[in-house]
């Protein structure tokens, strides 16, 4: 990051966000940001997308638990129709992040993106790969508000708190 910061009480809980070591992206703790813009297929691919979503959406936590590392995930038709915006948090390193992704969600991504993201073949080819990382942002800011808990993390306390009401609603 560059610029001065003038320190204060309002810099005192200032996160310390470093660029992703082996990929683009920012990173605050365990969590990573990626953002991502594709060319639609000016051939139907709006249209394509939009018959498409409801499935991708309606799978979404299949195959992001599958993967394990996804906190949130977003995609938009920008531009009036013409480019997709991806926006995706997650926890580690980018590498792993997309070889997770191409082990474990590779039949998700392929059932939506073919012939709506121009260059898209398959999760698996390199070509596209590539592209991946070429069209890749980094973003200019990041916040994260619990930077340290990964989403194994999260799901752990979720058990735990259950269970721990469990318990209270059993001895009450």
């Amino acid at each position: 990051m560059s610029g001065k910061v003038i320190q204060n009480e309002r810099t005192a809980l200032a996160q310390n966000v470093i660029n992703q070591p082996d990929g683009p992206g920012k990173r605050i703790g365990k969590r990573s940001e990626l953002a991502l813009i594709g060319q639609v297929n000016p051939d139907g691919g709006a249209e394509l997308f939009r018959s498409r979503i409801a499935q991708f959406q309606a799978e979404a936590a299949y195959w992001e638990t599958r993967v394990g590392t996804v906190h949130d995930f977003r995609i938009t038709l920008i531009d009036n129709d013409t480019r997709l915006l991806f926006m995706i948090t997650y926890d580690g390193d980018f590498k792993p992040y997309v070889q997770d992704i191409i082990e474990q969600a590779h039949p998700w991504f392929d059932a939506i993106f073919p012939g709506i993201w121009v260059g898209y073949k398959s999760a698996h080819d390199a070509a596209t790969i590539q592209m991946v990382v070429d069209s890749a942002l980094t973003a200019d800011f990041l916040y994260v508000a619990h930077p340290d808990l990964s989403v194994h993390d999260i799901s752990k306390m979720k058990k735990l708190s259950k269970a721990v009401n469990d318990l209270f609603d059993a001895a009450s």
